[in-house]
């Protein structure tokens, strides 16, 4: 019976579908009474299909927009940049004729919006900037598709309303934001659609395989990109937000099946930001909602506000604008993840998400324009209003960088200017809590400019929060995450000279001229790690210190070979992880490896120094035992079904981008045939692992007995330490009475009660052990962890195997329970345990989160490049007997 209803309203749906597909002009556009110009070419017409009876791949979208702006002079399409996979990224502007001819006039007045000394303009005749940004995760289609039709309602409505709009406004409109995950999606939906359409909740159609098109190619949440700004999509993004600082922007998702829709206001003050002014809540919010849910309401579509989502940290495209001037607004719509699917609320069809979708993004533009000047002088009140938020503020200044690592204080004044942060050169030495900032290496944050609320977010701590319940992360300050020296003044005095408007690169290459005996390079950059990675992949032999030491200020050579090559400062002092590059034993010719070295010091902007004698001044010597031979790493990391997409994908995109290395991607359903001897490092990230058969788990621990090195994050640590393959330990953590008759609590504080128990995604301080190889190349014990898990590691059961641990009093930033901040103080952060002739890296947490957080994946590539040489010695050598 139950078969027999399905097939019937399978056979309604699809016959719903054809009479949409049909009558697409009275489904999606009933309200418009005035009718289209016939020049311009439906979504239908142009693609060959309706709109929703089949997923639209990217470059047809964009065809479809260029389209468009081929004829008519009120669109025009502008390419801000390429993803991975070399897919374009493309705004549309719509706007009225005379105002495309002055787009840039209008992008520079709105601008001055920005300045708090600039004049207060003439509200009545600036546009307002209303910014359209669709599918930032690629598998949430209908909005992509919604924004073909929004883009055909624009240039090719005939009625008053439009034409007001497109006068009074510019709409921008950013078809997909993360181009290559949409067509990861739409490849599956359109693989696995059925005629008629399947609405079982079960099938494929309906359930992505892993990785799914959530994430971009890396497998990064884009949407949470806004602030790091580790991924290109995001940084093409951002310079294009900064030249049009949008007054609202829509941001459009999808949820659950069983959902209906979301939008703003969220939940007042407890997920909202104390740095932004309660009128962006309470009143910019307010007031688009009204339209927002006049547009739903005249269709019949359900929807809800006030109850989850955060409006907390600027990470998100729905709270960048927030601090920028702008309201940010979150749109969510029950998704059928295909063309159709049954949900709590009946069927949900892909017609009905994108027909919701469309109202509201046109509602939008229409709530924009019709309060406009609230919008606009808001914009500029915002920024007026930093200036005096600073002045309160007892901070006026930050210093940051450090001498020892130019590229990465480099990395982060880069980041700083992304978003239009101002800042200055240290003019002066200056020493503060025992922590020297040099000139030429350090530079000047005032907290006194307009995008003040940035600044703050981007270098301060928060620790008290209105609720205990939390959609996502509660600490994102990025100094923290960089892990640069930095300090907080209360004054500006060391604000000095004209703002940086542009970076000087790194200068790497050689010193001391071409060596026959060896170079040197210290550990303490950044990107040391990928010049040394870089000449691995060359065949050269490298060897990393153990102890350090001092050598004598070599003298340049003389002769025409020497002349040719870049001079630079000679660094004298080499701590634990300097590199060491013997001539003697090379595959490469000695003018060859000279070569090869000053355009890798080049490339990456790290500097060798060439050295005539292994008699070094103070420490130990060049051939000393404690100089040991690397090895190249091969590196298997197990990816599919169960493991955590975005984890895996960090450590993919870290040894890509940062290292240069390859990465073989084994999907969990393959490890039974992997042929481990091809690899010396596997690495487990977040998941499941519990379906591993227990011969694959037994090769696995033969492979590391044998010499290899296997690194485990978060619950993989787990996993491999319940499976024998590490002796190592999960911190024993004692489970609370729920016998007791008095544990009673009301049904309606569930969510408030249990949420208040979670790692919210916070920031703590540990313990690193410098001497470690693990810590090699940093010089500050202390290090800055994220977390946002529950994994708790004991000990060593070695007392030299800790190569991190928590402090007694962690937190940084951010909200914990107190029960789980009891658990991780002094606890294990990291544990290197020997097994056989290898070793087991344990991470209870993630270090590359989110790909940003470069302090501690410093720590994970050391693994890497490290791994034979993290076991603590077992004796004493006989030769240094």
């Amino acid at each position: 019976m139950l078969t027999k209803t399905l097939q019937r309203l399978s056979l309604v749906l699809l016959v719903a579908i054809a009479v949409t597909a049909r009558a697409q002009s009275s489904y999606y556009f009933a309200d418009n009474k005035t009718g289209f110009d016939p020049a311009i070419p439906t979504p239908e017409q142009f693609l060959g299909y309706p709109i929703g009876s089949h997923f639209t791949r990217y470059d047809r979208i964009v065809d479809y927009l260029r389209e468009l702006d081929r004829l008519s002079d009120k669109v025009s399409v502008k390419a801000i940049g390429k993803t991975y996979e070399e897919r374009p990224q493309v705004i549309a502007f719509f706007t009225s004729a005379a105002n495309q001819k002055n787009l840039e006039s209008i992008r520079k007045q709105h601008l001055q919006l920005a300045d708090p000394k600039a004049a207060a303009p003439n509200y009545a005749s600036l546009p307002v900037i209303v910014h359209l940004a669709y599918t930032v995760h690629g598998n949430e289609s209908s909005s992509s598709e919604a924004a073909m039709l929004t883009a055909y309602y624009l240039t090719a409505s005939t009625g008053p309303d439009a034409a007001r709009w497109l006068n009074e406004a510019v709409v921008t409109l950013d078809p997909a934001e993360n181009p290559d995950g949409r067509d990861r999606a739409t490849h599956w939906f359109n693989q696995h659609k059925s005629f008629p359409a399947v609405t079982d909740p079960l099938d494929r159609e309906h359930n992505e395989g892993w990785p799914n098109g959530r994430f971009n190619h890396y497998l990064n949440d884009l949407n949470r990109d806004w602030l790091p700004l580790a991924h290109v999509e995001s940084r093409n993004r951002m310079a294009f937000h900064h030249d049009w600082l949008p007054n609202v922007m829509i941001d459009f998702h999808e949820m659950g099946t069983g959902s209906t829709y979301y939008f703003e206001p969220s939940k007042p003050f407890s997920t909202e930001n104390d740095l932004i002014p309660r009128a962006t809540y309470e009143v910019l919010n307010v007031h688009l909602a009204k339209y927002f849910a006049k547009a739903l309401d005249g269709v019949g579509s359900l929807y809800w506000t006030k109850e989850q989502f955060d409006n907390l940290s600027p990470i998100y495209g729905s709270t960048y604008p927030d601090f920028t001037g702008g309201v940010g607004v979150t749109f969510e719509v029950g998704s059928s993840r295909g063309l159709a699917q049954e949900g709590s609320n009946g069927v949900v069809t892909f017609p009905f998400t994108i027909r919701n979708h469309l109202r509201t993004g046109l509602s939008a533009v229409q709530g924009a324009v019709e309060e406009k000047e609230l919008y606009l002088k808001h914009q500029r009140d915002f920024f007026a209003s930093a200036l005096t938020d600073a002045q309160k503020f007892p901070t006026k200044s930050y210093v940051f960088g450090s001498a020892a690592d130019p590229n990465l204080t480099n990395r982060f004044a880069d980041l700083l200017l992304r978003h239009n942060i101002r800042f200055h050169e240290l003019p002066q030495a200056t020493t503060v809590n025992g922590k020297t900032f040099e000139p030429g290496h350090a530079y000047v944050v005032p907290t006194a400019q307009p995008h003040y609320r940035l600044v703050h977010s981007l270098f301060e701590e928060v620790t008290t929060f209105h609720d205990s319940v939390f959609y996502d992360v509660t600490g994102w300050s990025l100094i923290h995450a960089y892990g640069l020296p930095y300090a907080k003044f209360k004054d500006g005095n060391l604000v000095k000279g004209e703002p940086v408007k542009t970076l000087k690169p790194v200068e790497g290459g050689l010193a001391g001229g071409p060596s026959s005996y060896a170079y040197l390079l210290n550990g303490n950059d950044y990107y040391a790690s990928k010049a040394v990675a870089t000449l691995q992949q060359a065949g050269v032999l490298t060897k990393v210190s153990f102890k350090p030491f001092s050598i004598n200020p070599p003298a340049v050579p003389g002769g025409s070979g020497a002349q040719s090559l870049p001079r630079r400062p000679v660094n004298t002092d080499f701590g634990a992880g300097a590199i060491v590059i013997p001539v003697a034993g090379q595959k490469l010719p000695a003018d060859s490896l000279v070569s090869l070295l000053v355009r890798v010091g080049q490339q990456t902007g790290v500097t060798f120094t060439g050295v005539a004698t292994g008699f070094n001044a103070k420490g130990i010597d060049l051939g000393s035992n404690n100089i040991k031979s690397l090895r190249k790493p091969e590196v298997a990391l197990v990816v599919g079904p169960g493991v955590n997409p975005s984890e895996a994908g960090e450590v993919w995109f870290l040894l890509n981008d940062h290292l240069n290395l390859p990465v073989t991607k084994i999907d969990l359903s393959n490890l039974a045939r992997a042929d481990w001897s091809r690899y010396n490092t596997v690495v487990l990230v977040g998941g499941q692992y519990n379906g591993i058969d227990k011969n694959v788990v037994g090769r696995l621990k033969g492979w590391v007995e044998n010499g290899g090195t296997l690194i485990t994050t978060k619950t993989a640590s787990e996993w491999a330490i319940k499976q024998g393959l590490t002796r190592e330990n999960l911190l024993a953590v004692s489970k609370p009475d729920t016998t007791k008759s008095t544990d009673r609590s009301d049904f309606g504080r569930v969510a408030e009660q249990e949420g208040a128990q979670a790692v919210a995604g916070s920031i703590y301080t540990a313990d690193l052990d410098i001497t470690h190889p693990i810590g090699f190349g940093l010089t500050d014990r202390r290090i800055f962890v994220f977390r946002n898990g529950t994994t708790f590691l004991k000990s060593g059961s070695s007392r030299y195997n800790t190569a991190v641990r928590y402090t007694a009093n962690p937190l940084v930033s951010g909200y914990v329970s107190k029960g789980n901040l009891k658990k991780i103080s002094n606890s294990a952060a990291i544990v290197v345990s020997p097994e056989g002739q290898g070793r087991v890296v344990l991470f209870a947490d993630d270090p590359n989160f989110r790909s940003y957080w470069h302090g501690t994946s410093r720590l994970f590539v050391n693994a890497l490049l490290l791994g034979p040489l993290l076991n603590a010695p077992t004796g004493i050598p006989a030769s240094e007997e």
